[in-house]
């Protein structure tokens, strides 16, 4: 009997077998991903979605944060799901972290730029990021989202807004 392979080593397989890659190779196949589906999507409970699409996003976020490809991000940010299945997208704001460090305004012009997307995912996880950037610029998405987005992109911006400093 088998052991079945762990979430981690099949990530860490994936991001091995574009190790050999051009850095255009890796940021074409992060092209080539589909949108992450909604948490709340079925396909979430078929190992195939898990391995063929979630497992190679995670994968490829890793490679890019390794090879600091800051042209990864926005890519990365428009193919997020919206919501966290199995936890998985939690580590992308430590990748996109990871790109840009130390160089905090180039992430946080990215993701100001992405919290104005109507898509979903790529709100979410752009707004998660600004709210730990801290940077002022994101008062007003903050605002907007806290008066009419759902209910997980609210709370993260009123995490946001409490973060930056009052105005005056």
């Amino acid at each position: 009997m088998s052991a079945e392979r762990r979430p981690v080593d099949i990530i860490t397989d994936l991001a091995a077998s574009f190790r050999a890659a051009s850095d255009s190779e890796v940021l074409d196949a992060i092209a080539a991903l589909p949108p992450l589906l909604d948490e709340s999507d079925s396909h979430w409970e078929h190992d195939e979605y898990w391995h063929n699409v979630a497992y190679l996003y995670v994968a490829l976020a890793d490679v890019a944060a390794e090879r600091r490809l800051r042209g990864a991000i926005r890519p990365l940010l428009d193919r997020a799901c919206y919501g966290d299945p199995g936890e998985i997208m939690r580590g992308l704001r430590h990748s996109l972290e990871a790109i840009v460090q130390p160089d905090w305004d180039a992430l946080a012009d990215i993701c100001l730029d992405a919290a104005r997307c109507d898509r979903l995912g790529t709100k979410l996880w752009a707004i998660d990021e600004l709210a730990v950037l801290d940077d002022p610029r994101a008062r007003p998405i903050f605002e907007e989202a806290v008066a009419n987005a759902p209910k997980e992109i609210r709370e993260l911006a009123e995490i946001g807004l409490k973060r930056l400093p009052t105005a005056g």
